[in-house]
């Protein structure tokens, strides 16, 4: 019979190899596939995308306009912002490409990318892809991020910003959405504007391309010269 250490020195190994979803996060449903590189149009567009609390009655969503290339990790700091939050707690990204997370809340059982590597539109390129983001491995918030659009950047905008919301997000260390939702919260009416404000110190401009072809986006069809696009109208 082996000694005890290497017994446990097996097991361990063991538990590494074939370690699975990381703490904190679920089973997703992806089929894990590599990262892809940032795409060129990301230089130019932007994402609109529904941000929705996992579970939460009422709703409470957000929907940013953001830059396509934005890193996950400016992506963050934008939703602890959108929501109120205030970075207490450590959290992760699920998406087709694995999780992906800040490395300073890197664990033994932890298996994600940096954050700051990826970029949106590597993970989510085209209308209705859908990652998740998941704040706090206590209470477990989670946020069901949900492309609506890819769009050419508008002339002297600054990004990101917030275009419409829904509903007070919960206080920090309140117990979960199942707590939130035995709750009647109570709190001002969310307003777009000031939530954009809020965003200022994120935000940048992101200039269009200067090319006077149009540009193919992802889960768009192609622009036909002599007739205007459809207008692409936001989920309620």
């Amino acid at each position: 019979m082996p000694r005890t250490e290497e017994s446990l020195d097996a097991i361990l190994a063991a538990v590494l190899a074939g370690r699975g979803t990381s703490r904190g996060a679920r089973d997703t449903g992806f089929d894990t596939r590599p990262l892809p590189p940032l795409p060129e149009w990301a230089a130019t567009t932007v994402h609109r995308v529904k941000v929705s609390l996992h579970g939460a009655k009422p709703p409470v969503w957000r929907r940013l306009e953001v830059p396509s290339d934005l890193p996950l990790s400016v992506l963050h700091e934008g939703l602890q912002t959108a929501f109120g939050w205030f970075d207490c707690h450590p959290h992760l990204f699920e998406t087709a490409c694995g999780e992906a997370g800040d490395p300073a809340h890197d664990d033994l059982w932890a298996r994600r990318v940096d954050e700051s590597a990826v970029a949106l539109a590597q993970v989510a390129p085209s209308v209705k892809d859908t990652i998740g983001y998941v704040y706090d491995f206590g209470d477990q918030w989670r946020h069901d991020i949900v492309v609506e659009a890819v769009l050419p950047a508008a002339p002297g905008v600054r990004y990101p910003r917030c275009t419409a919301a829904r509903g007070v997000a919960p206080e920090e260390d309140s117990g979960g959405v199942r707590a939130f939702n035995g709750r009647h919260p109570n709190g001002h009416a969310i307003s777009p504007a000031e939530l954009t404000r809020q965003l200022t110190g994120l935000a940048g401009i992101v200039v269009p391309a200067p090319s006077p072809m149009p540009v193919r986006l992802p889960g768009r069809r192609r622009r036909i010269p002599g007739r205007c696009p459809r207008r692409l109208q936001a989920a309620g």
